[in-house]
């Protein structure tokens, strides 16, 4: 054995050094004048085309928010073209008129494409997560999604029935099956993003919002029961009607509440989901953070409704301002090593048809932010 002149025998390595691990966190810097004056040209513009302008009107919306999301320094890019949407868009609405109309005039048809529409709802999803993550850029490279439409049939029509089949029992499992689909299948540069979810952890709040909507409903029928009680006894003793005034408005005020209480129990269930996914995501060495807190969400939601209908819709730039500032501050990536890694890759060439029937039908899927 040899030593060299510090006295450190000379075929021991020096231990490696270990990786630094930097939590990083979106900034969004948008700004409510601002953003106001893009939505109100972008309202005016699509009234005065008919709605033609919609499709430039989203690509202005989403690289305004795109654009004012930085993380690390460098800010998101949304790539889209307007026509491209706007083929796509026309293609979605001519099916969401089809089926208006032929409700009307031609039940079996509209039968027959709300039957397909549900054997290709899958394959439209896919199209649709493919085209937002081509047109989803950072830092020059965009995203890539690469799973194929035949994938998609068990999480998201396989699963489905059977949620169905099993009155919701299966749903949290459903659920952990979409998102490791979406997220597993998801790609940026050279690396892959993984997924490593949890049936147990999915069905904590399942069965949290289970017992809270069981007990919403058995409130319900209690309040329902008493009011037409109190109704009928009011009745008796009012010739003029006020009793069945008064039992028609403690009806109404039952059912605002039990509507109220289920849309609790959904926000409560998106936002402890939307956790799950990101805290349960990878992309290489580096890990999300999501931490979006129910009773913070139920107050945004709430205040930013009651905000749009008392301004007839002129607050919905402020209220779309302030939930993208909030899930900013309630998201991170622990960044192991170097974010420089990655390679640039510029395709980005797929068509917008699935991306905007998701839209037009209102099935998208949801990751939370």
């Amino acid at each position: 054995m040899f030593e060299g002149e510090s006295g450190t025998p000379e075929h021991v390595s020096a231990a490696p050094a270990e990786t630094p691990v930097v939590r990083q966190q979106p900034e969004f810097s948008g700004r409510v004048g601002e953003y106001f004056g893009i939505w109100f040209v972008n309202l005016l513009l699509g009234i005065v085309t008919l709605g033609i302008y919609s499709a430039w009107a989203k690509v202005r919306t989403e690289r305004y928010f795109y654009g004012n999301t930085r993380l690390a320094g460098s800010s998101f890019d949304y790539l889209a073209d307007p026509i491209a949407i706007l083929k796509g868009r026309l293609v979605a609405y001519a099916v969401v008129i089809s089926l208006a109309l032929s409700s009307h005039f031609l039940p079996l048809l509209y039968a027959v494409i709300l039957l397909a529409l549900g054997a290709l709802m899958p394959l439209i999803i896919v199209l649709g997560l493919r085209f937002r993550a081509r047109n989803s850029a950072w830092r020059g490279l965009s995203f890539r999604f690469d799973r194929t439409g035949g994938a998609a049939y068990g999480p998201f029509l396989g699963w489905p029935i059977l949620s169905a089949l099993t009155a919701t029992l299966l749903y949290p499992l459903m659920k952990l099956r979409q998102h490791e689909f979406v997220v597993a299948g998801h790609g940026f540069g050279r690396q892959r993003f993984v997924y490593a979810g949890d049936a147990g952890r999915y069905y904590l709040p399942y069965l949290i919002a289970l017992g809270i909507g069981v007990g919403l409903m058995v409130l319900f029928f209690l309040v329902f029961g008493a009011v037409i009680a109190a109704g009928v006894v009011a009745g008796k003793g009012e010739a003029n009607g006020a009793g069945g005034a008064a039992l028609g408005v403690g009806m109404v005020a039952a059912l605002l509440l039990l509507y109220a209480g289920m849309f609790g129990v959904g926000i409560f269930l998106r936002v402890k989901f939307a956790n799950l996914l990101w805290n349960s995501a990878r992309l290489g060495p580096h890990r999300f953070e999501s931490t979006l807190r129910v009773r913070d969400m139920l107050w945004i939601y709430f205040s930013n409704l009651v905000a749009i209908v008392c301004t007839l819709g002129l607050a919905v730039p402020w209220a779309m301002i302030r939930l993208a500032r909030y899930r900013a501050a309630h998201f991170a990536v622990w960044v192991e090593g170097n974010l420089e890694e990655f390679v640039r890759d510029n395709e980005r060439d797929h068509g917008a048809t699935g991306a905007e029937l998701v839209d037009a039908l209102d099935v998208g899927v949801d990751l939370g932010f």
